[in-house]
């Protein structure tokens, strides 16, 4: 009988939770996929003219210009602001890792984002309001010492934008 008062105290004891239990919580969930972003200006490709520099006056300062851009992801919603992580793809220049490689051996191009720079292949992540995307700027800098020719030259690179 002892045995059977213990299975039988087990049982009640058990089904007492299962009694309290109530159906009055439903969740509604939505599942969204991340929107593609595109980033270009207006559209078209991103394009920087420098113009005619006195190689004698490329020092990571001078002839800095402001890259225009913009930020689109179709379907986000334009009323907060983003989280994103923002990833230079394109070849550091030997010489100095946080530039890009230009077509010229000793010169290269550093990109800036918001004033602080935007190291090749780093990802960055960065909250973006986006009426109001962050500066982006482009500066040429050179090999201390070098002799650069006075050629045209060219550099480019891919501004990968995703949502975090």
């Amino acid at each position: 009988m002892n045995v059977l008062y213990r299975v039988l105290i087990a049982l009640s004891v058990a089904a007492v939770p299962l009694a309290c239990m109530a159906d009055n919580i439903e969740l509604s969930v939505t599942l969204m996929a991340r929107p593609v972003c595109t980033v270009s200006d207006k559209g078209a490709r991103m394009d920087v003219r420098f113009g005619n520099l006195a190689i004698n006056r490329i020092d990571g300062e001078q002839y800095r210009k402001v890259i225009p851009y913009q930020i689109n992801c179709p379907g986000a919603s334009t009323s907060t602001s983003w989280r994103m992580r923002l990833t230079l793809k394109g070849n550091p220049a030997g010489f100095e890792p946080e530039a890009l490689q230009s077509s010229v051996p000793d010169l290269a191009i550093k990109v800036l984002l918001g004033g602080t720079e935007l190291i090749p292949e780093q990802p960055r992540f960065v909250q973006i309001n986006p009426t109001a995307v962050p500066l982006l700027e482009a500066v040429p800098v050179k090999l201390t010492g070098s002799e650069l020719p006075s050629i045209d030259f060219t550099a480019s690179a891919l501004l990968l934008a995703e949502f975090y």
